[in-house]
């Protein structure tokens, strides 16, 4: 994954001291790739972004964030435990084409920022 990441992005990877993540700098915020194992036998390749960090979450946050959720098609807005806002998008490793990775950072990076532009004008 590692070598597809860069002859896509170049110079924009880098890759985790520990080799278990790839964070691609494009756009404002950027984009961490990582493989996720499910169960034994199967693996995600999971793409997410931190978005509006300076943002926190209420209840109107939250009620935002999942009417904007549900318009969404190729993502899901997340969460965690810690309450911090994610933009996430997995794929399994059968379809990871370097084409579709690359289009699924791009995309991803994309919404990240302009998400991540409008929670913080509404909410910040």
């Amino acid at each position: 994954m590692g070598g597809q990441l860069r002859e896509a992005f170049g110079e924009l990877v880098q890759e985790a001291p520990d080799g278990s993540a790839y964070f691609v700098g494009l756009g404002r915020i950027g984009v961490r790739v990582e493989v996720e194992a499910v169960g034994e036998e199967t693996a995600l390749v999971e793409s997410y972004s931190w978005i509006a960090q300076r943002v926190k979450v209420s209840e109107r946050v939250a009620d935002f964030l999942v009417r904007l959720n549900a318009e969404m098609r190729f993502t899901a807005l997340c969460i965690d435990g810690e309450d911090a806002i994610i933009l996430r998008n997995a794929l399994f490793p059968e379809q990871l084409e370097k084409a579709v990775l690359a289009r699924q950072i791009e995309l991803l990076s994309v919404a990240a920022d302009r998400i991540d532009q409008e929670l913080t004008e509404r909410f910040a």
